[in-house]
């Protein structure tokens, strides 16, 4: 069957998997209506990780682990994330794909980025309206971030350089339903391989006509801020942010003591749902980006220390635990006003109370909101069927909306 699937893609396509491919072709494939949306544990996320590993194999990298390019697992998921304490689990079998440049340094950096996404709405992580049955492609979440990976291991691979550090080159599974191939991988490595830093690429493929691009966990060791302002590009705005925990995989290597970066272009009115195309990616920035990450990595692997830098005690959000969801996206910037809500799930209880897309969130019921880290904190004191007072800031003006859940 596998065989068959790739046969089947490689006439859709028309091209020789023996190549190294460009970072169009790259997008292009992993985001074909034949993969289905890579949903987590399916066939089709499973062609795309052998697509990852035989892009891996061209650039002559070696497997990280023994045998081959994957990284196998299995690990039970609750169809409800935002419900952290019944039992209605499912189990899920996929793999990360992973590749080492080996340059007989004594550091070591991790490249990655996830390239599952969430499929034909199985899971209902669909931001559209009667999503059920429909490809969600993920051309930007997350097949930008994964062909920067791709890219980059082209670039250290191929330049006729030995820098001063190796590499890791992984593309993560399961980040869609809770980052569990990240996590996985921590798990799994050999702490005596100490990892020195690691740079995750999520969504990078849309920046606006803003030239915005954000930026998480600068201070997750001290040298980051100066170093990335310093090769930034004049024509893009960095918004920065603290915080090494995040919407993404970089969290399972900062909650292990390790300094990250966030890479991320922002949400869009087609985060999650059919839209989400090939067609509408900014090919332009997106390979600004990638050579901005590169001019860093290459001044990072320069300094003698990476030290890593707790941004903020995390201890009260990773013990919370609540069985609401309101349906909001937040942004997960800490700008200090209030939660910022990038998108607003139809038919959920924000939606249907008036909830929109570019509020912000400064409180639930007496419980004060700063941003995402109290706002989950609020969350674990609300039992289901309790109505809410929401109050939000709209255009400078406070209002408030009252919920039933």
């Amino acid at each position: 069957m596998r065989y068959f699937l790739l046969i089947v893609v490689h006439l859709t396509f028309n091209f020789d998997f023996a190549q190294v491919l460009s970072v169009e072709k790259n997008i292009e494939i992993l985001s074909h209506d034949s993969l289905q949306g890579r949903l987590v544990g399916s066939i089709s996320e499973k062609i795309s990780a052998i697509h990852i590993a035989n892009q891996f194999k061209e650039l002559s990298l070696q497997p990280f682990f023994e045998g081959n390019y994957f990284q196998e697992f299995e690990s039970e998921y609750n169809p409800n994330p935002h419900d952290t304490i019944s039992e209605n689990l499912v189990n899920i079998k996929s793999q990360n794909v992973l590749a080492y440049l080996n340059n007989n340094a004594s550091r070591t950096f991790v490249i990655g980025a996830h390239y599952d996404h969430i499929g034909r709405n199985e899971y209902h992580q669909s931001l559209e309206n009667k999503a059920d049955g429909k490809i969600h492609n993920g051309a930007d979440d997350n097949a930008s971030g994964v062909a920067g990976v791709i890219e980059l291991a082209r670039i250290y691979s191929r330049n006729n350089t030995i820098e001063n550090v190796n590499f890791i080159f992984i593309c993560f599974s399961g980040e869609e339903i809770g980052l569990l191939g990240s996590k996985k991988f921590i798990e799994k490595i050999d702490h005596t391989k100490k990892i020195d830093f690691m740079l995750n690429m999520d969504m990078i493929g849309r920046m606006d006509k803003e030239n915005q691009l954000f930026i998480g966990g600068v201070c997750t060791s001290p040298r980051f801020q100066e170093l990335l302002f310093k090769q930034k590009p004049s024509n893009i705005k960095l918004t920065i942010d603290s915080s090494g925990i995040g919407p993404s995989d970089h969290s399972s290597f900062y909650l292990n003591k390790i300094p990250v970066l966030f890479f991320h272009t922002g949400s869009h009115e087609d985060y999650h749902k059919p839209s989400d195309d090939f067609e509408k990616i900014n090919f332009s920035s997106l390979k600004q980006i990638i050579e901005f990450i590169n001019q860093f990595t290459l001044a990072l692997s320069k300094e003698n220390t990476i030290e890593f830098t707790p941004t903020r005690n995390n201890s009260k959000t990773k013990t919370s635990k609540y069985k609401i969801t309101l349906g909001i996206l937040p942004n997960y910037a800490a700008f200090g006003d209030g939660l910022h809500i990038d998108n607003v799930s139809p038919n959920k209880p924000a939606e249907l109370a008036g909830v929109k897309a570019g509020d912000i969130l400064v409180g639930i019921n007496s419980c004060k909101i700063t941003d995402i880290y109290t706002y989950m904190e609020c969350l674990a004191i609300i039992k289901p069927g309790e109505t809410l007072i929401l109050q939000l800031k709209r255009n400078d003006q406070l209002l408030t909306k009252e919920i039933t859940l």
